[in-house]
């Protein structure tokens, strides 16, 4: 789960702007006209434009997916999944009224759907290596804020799951600061959104501090791999 979220996250506004999802094979619109704006973004967290771009990225690489020979419909079970992936459980307003609403069948479907996501990660995500990309990303983000030597934006992103209050250890440690239980990784993003790291999975309850010093990030930083650059984070971090 937490390698497909970045996949959406990574879609830019200006690739979006005139994009129109194609129809599928059999000429039937996709099971996402059904909502209306407002209620995708409810159900989902994510605009109808993103997930068109999501569903024509996912229907490419889902046609050698085994669970695909049994069933074709890619958007229904995308649906399924980016709701998962919105409210931590499964939501019988979505999954209700499918063929897949037995839950040995959606758990299966977010399987499939976050195994074909985590494959394409290496597509939208990607850490400037080479002293000239670098360089470039720097220039890009000074220009933005004014701030010099700059790689990228660290932060936490929190997803919301459902843990077991009966485990009250357990239980606890998945509450973070705002009060929700959740599941936090780490992500480094530039000055125009594009995601270049994610790395880790705690619990809810996890620092940003010991995040960052465990992270593979954090220990280049650590040994100077990235030279004269740094990264910009909140108060959660002591990066300096």
């Amino acid at each position: 789960m937490t390698f497909a979220v970045p996949v959406w996250l990574a879609v830019q506004e200006e690739m979006l702007g005139s994009f129109e999802p194609e129809e599928e094979q059999d000429g039937a619109p996709p099971c996402f006209d059904n909502f209306s704006d407002e209620a995708l973004f409810e159900k989902f967290h994510l605009s109808r434009p993103c997930i068109a771009f999501i569903l024509d990225s996912v229907g490419t690489h889902m046609k050698t997916v085994d669970f695909m020979k049994r069933h074709t419909s890619v958007d229904v079970m995308l649906m399924i999944a980016l709701n998962y992936y919105a409210h931590g459980a499964f939501s019988s307003s979505v999954a209700g009224n499918t063929w897949m609403s037995q839950t040995g069948n959606l758990n299966s479907v977010v399987k499939t759907i976050s195994g074909v996501l985590a494959a394409m990660c290496k597509t939208f995500i990607s850490f400037p290596l080479t002293a000239e990309a670098r360089s470039r990303t720097a220039s890009q983000i000074e220009e933005f804020c004014g701030i010099p030597n700059v790689l990228g934006v660290l932060a936490p992103a929190h997803f919301k799951i459902r843990a077991s209050p009966y485990d009250k250890t357990s239980f606890k440690s998945f509450i973070n600061a705002l009060g929700y239980t959740s599941v936090v990784s780490q992500f480094i993003c530039d000055s125009e959104g594009n995601i270049l790291s994610v790395e880790k999975c705690c619990v809810g309850s996890s620092f940003e501090q010991e995040m960052w010093e465990t992270s593979f990030k954090g220990k280049e930083v650590a040994n100077e791999q990235h030279g004269p650059f740094w990264f910009i984070g909140g108060k959660g971090y002591h990066l300096s």
